[in-house]
């Protein structure tokens, strides 16, 4: 391990402050303090990790999902599309989890809020704490729009990341009954 900064002499009692240092993002320091009085006597004590952290966290790698909460058999599938569309029927709970937010100088937390499609917020930013993964009930979700979390990270540095973002649609209402049968490409055999 090197020096930061060699030691020197405080006339302070309380307190040293430590100027033109050198440090850089994700850096992990030791702090040491020798208390020397007039005949002498030392004491010597030595800090827990101090974590330097001077950038906000990473989100390109995070991922943002929201887990369907189901009442009625629902298809992941939009009808003719070629990704997936997430699509609930309960219009009062959204459950959703993430992972991937990267930091070297450690994260400490994470945050979210829920919006409607209009971008309205349905609650304000919440502290989520350690945990990846938030169920949040009663919401007053539409049926026929869609649901957007947004999750952010922040680091020991108070540095919020970038947000991600995902949307699910609520729909609650059954589909409507033409009496004509929908195109059906019919099965295969394995």
């Amino acid at each position: 391990m090197d020096d930061v900064k060699s030691s020197w002499v405080s006339n302070n009692t309380d307190r040293c402050e430590a100027t033109g240092l050198s440090l850089s993002h994700g850096m992990t320091i030791f702090v040491t303090v020798k208390c020397v009085n007039n005949i002498e006597l030392a004491n010597t004590v030595f800090s827990t990790p101090v974590y330097i952290s001077l950038d906000k966290p990473q989100s390109n790698t995070a991922a943002l999902d929201i887990n369907p909460i189901t009442e009625t058999i629902q298809h992941d599938y939009f009808a003719g599309a070629a990704s997936t569309l997430r699509i609930q029927s309960n219009q009062t709970c959204l459950q959703f989890h993430w992972d991937g937010f990267e930091d070297v100088s450690h994260i400490i937390g994470y945050g979210y809020e829920i919006l409607d499609s209009f971008n309205k917020s349905l609650t304000d930013w919440r502290d989520a704490g350690y945990r990846t993964m938030v169920t949040k009930c009663g919401l007053l979700l539409s049926s026929g729009h869609s649901a957007v979390a947004d999750v952010r990270a922040v680091n020991s540095g108070d540095h919020w990341s970038d947000t991600i973002s995902n949307f699910i649609l609520i729909s609650s209402t059954s589909p409507r009954l033409t009496g004509q049968y929908s195109c059906f490409t019919g099965f295969q055999t394995l």
